[in-house]
């Protein structure tokens, strides 16, 4: 096919795509926009889920989160160095030096991570096994000079499955996480309510905690638009945890970028 049919044939797929394009963002639209200066123990991020399938995938993506307490960038990046093996690593940052700076009251939350998984490919799919570790700091401003900071680990095993074609890519996973809160500074003096949540993590805890992750969105090579949730399986009303994470992500495949790119260049030859 020569580039100038080539053009011809994507024109009415990319106006489908823009219409895709609007149709995440009006939805994401509908998310609660306002997000509430209250406190919380902890935010689930969202889940890597990638599609790979051969040695040297690569994909790196960046997103922006929200919940009904937190709002959050997010980066992710995975590459597979072997055949059917790949590495992992991921941020989350609720970040708000207004809270840290006890400007206001409010929840200062960040986590990095890295995992080592297994991955096999099938028809359109992909299906994934990755174990890793996550540290993170969260500290919390309850007015006047009372604050409580933990720093917090996680370890986390996660299966999951991913689907990809020309114009969609999906994927579900589940992560069976062992969250443990390490070392922790808190004033006594604030209010009772979050007082009993405080104490009640450091009764349960170190907790299993198993979340799920979904996403969904267009596929524009080698770009991936879409929206992704995260939320904890069981009520943690106890612990004071914002249970939910929904978001919109960016991704580029980097393998097909390159491939994209040195195709362009043969072309122009």
């Amino acid at each position: 096919m020569n580039f100038r049919h080539e053009r011809m044939m994507n024109k009415p797929i990319n106006q489908h795509f823009m219409k895709q394009i609007l149709l995440l963002a009006g939805l994401f639209a509908f998310l609660p926009m306002g997000i509430k200066s209250q406190t919380y123990n902890y935010v689930p991020n969202a889940l890597h889920i990638p599609f790979l399938t051969k040695k040297k995938d690569a994909a790196l993506g960046i997103g922006w989160g929200r919940g009904d307490l937190s709002s959050a960038v997010e980066v992710q990046a995975v590459y597979s160095p072997l055949p059917h093996f790949a590495v992992m690593a991921n941020y989350f940052g609720a970040r708000d030096k207004n809270v840290r700076n006890r400007v206001k009251n409010g929840t200062s939350y960040a986590l990095w991570e890295a995992a080592a998984g297994v991955y096999e490919q099938f028809p359109k799919g992909a299906a994934s096994l990755f174990a890793g570790f996550g540290a993170g700091n969260l500290y919390s401003h309850y007015g006047l000079d009372r604050t409580a900071d933990f720093n917090l680990n996680r370890w986390f095993v996660q299966p999951g499955l991913s689907y990809l074609n020309e114009h969609f890519y999906a994927g579900l996973a589940l992560r069976l996480s062992y969250l443990d809160y390490r070392r922790g500074v808190v004033s006594y003096s604030i209010e009772e309510q979050y007082l009993q949540y405080i104490q009640n993590i450091e009764k349960d805890g170190p907790m299993f905690l198993p979340e799920i992750g979904m996403q969904c969105g267009i596929h524009l090579n080698p770009a991936l638009i879409g929206i992704r949730l995260a939320s904890i399986f069981p009520n943690t009303n106890s612990w004071d945890f914002s249970r939910i994470n929904i978001g919109v992500s960016l991704a580029v495949n980097i393998q097909s970028a390159s491939k994209k790119v040195a195709t362009a260049d043969e072309s122009v030859e």
